[in-house]
């Protein structure tokens, strides 16, 4: 037992580079669309940001079934028609014609993406780490943090073969790129002879017997009555304000601040790269620190990023804006996994995690269409900024008096 490969650390692999292909053709990289798609067309911000909003929306509709799916039956089933359907969508991106046609792509490409992406792929982390959880995922998210340089290469894409040539290619890479590694992902390593994070296997004891001392778990209602899973649920809903707003209009907002396409991708390409420091470190924060403490730092960081942001008037400011704001983001990528395993156990994750991600859509729906409307009101995204500040804001001391819930008073 000693000498077999740990193989939750391919699990890990494979999570990262899915998340790296997603990040890079379609959450990064349909900033790189949007002046194109509104020269093409001539549609308002907002209105083009509507179809990202409905996304959380549809998000927050699927994310529980995808949980209490995968509680049952595990994530193979569902990423891999979600990596089908993602690069279907994609590809039909290339044939669009009109809004009705635009919205209807954008909701299924983001269905297909979230099946993959989504609550699987931390669900199976979760259940195959426990003392290394939050380093696990930390790597897992990492991914990302290459995925903003490479928006270059998409750059290139729509200058070489035009924006309806590039959608085609990437529909086309996902598949080759994602569906050999989603045959990666195992539901639980008891179930291949293994036990969380590669520990061995006692002498003296059987897998069923070392398996035995599983993390208690609460109910899905036993969660829900808790005090703390509402105010977690509100904190990730006002980072969510932020990190959605912004995967929208960062390079718009760059550019309509003087910023040229290429300062602004460069932007981007930072603000990823730098959150790797949120992606490693924050994991690594969460198995070494109180959890609830480095969650009330992540949101300080959002907002301080979001008042450097709004002040920006020289290229040489978007380094501390990116490093901050980069690390907030990528420090909640493990942190959400964490907590909710730590505070309600890993029985019944997938369907906790589903609910947790439902309660942020009022944040990430209003989000990008705040931001598109600011602008066509006012032709600047200042005032939407300032709003996303003020959210980060109000949600540093959540997690500071959230409490992890205690079963015998649950049952009082």
């Amino acid at each position: 037992m000693k000498n077999k490969p740990f193989f939750g650390w391919y699990i890990v692999f494979g999570g990262m580079v899915i998340q790296l292909w997603f990040a890079f053709s379609w959450f990064y990289g349909i900033q790189i669309f949007f002046t194109p798609i509104v020269n093409t067309f001539g549609w308002s911000r907002a209105v083009i940001s509507g179809a990202f909003s409905l996304q959380r929306l549809e998000g927050s509709i699927l994310s529980p079934i995808e949980g209490f799916l995968v509680d049952r039956i595990g994530p193979r089933k569902i990423m891999l028609p979600g990596i089908i359907i993602a690069g279907l969508g994609l590809i039909g991106m290339s044939y669009l014609q009109s809004m009705w046609m635009f919205y209807f792509l954008v909701l299924f490409i983001s269905a297909g993406f979230g099946a993959a992406m989504g609550v699987p792929r931390t669900w199976t982390v979760v259940q195959w780490f426990r003392k290394k959880r939050g380093r696990a995922l930390g790597i897992m998210s990492s991914g990302a943090a290459i995925a903003g340089p490479m928006v270059f290469i998409i750059v290139w894409l729509v200058e070489e073969a035009g924006w309806r040539g590039a959608f085609t290619i990437l529909g086309i890479a996902t598949w080759i790129v994602c569906i050999p590694l989603v045959l990666l992902f195992r539901a639980k390593p008891e179930q291949y002879g293994q036990l969380p994070d590669g520990e061995d296997i006692p002498e003296s004891s059987s897998l069923l017997e070392a398996t035995s001392d599983e993390e208690e778990s609460l109910s899905v209602m036993e969660a829900l009555q808790t005090r703390s899973f509402w105010m977690l649920t509100l904190l990730w809903a006002a980072q969510t304000m932020g990190t959605n707003g912004m995967a929208i209009h960062q390079i718009p907002y760059f550019e309509s601040i003087g910023f040229s396409k290429n300062e602004a991708a460069s932007v981007l390409a930072l603000f990823t790269g730098l959150s790797v420091f949120g992606r490693l470190g924050g994991g690594w924060a969460m198995d070494r620190f109180n959890p609830r403490i480095v969650l009330a730092g992540l949101m300080a960081c959002q907002a301080l990023a979001f008042l450097i942001l709004a002040n920006i008037t020289s290229y040489w400011q978007i380094f501390p804006y990116a490093l901050l704001f980069g690390t907030a983001f990528g420090g909640m990528m493990p942190a959400r996994g964490v907590i909710i395993s730590t505070f309600f156990g890993t029985k019944n994750f997938g369907a906790l995690q589903g609910l947790s991600q439902t309660g942020t859509v009022i944040g990430g729906v209003i989000a990008p269409v705040l931001m598109g409307f600011v602008y066509d009101q006012t032709e600047s995204y200042v005032i939407s900024i300032y709003i996303l500040m003020l959210a980060a804001a109000i949600a540093i001391p959540l997690p500071l008096f959230a409490q992890p819930p205690k079963r015998n008073a649950l049952n009082n």
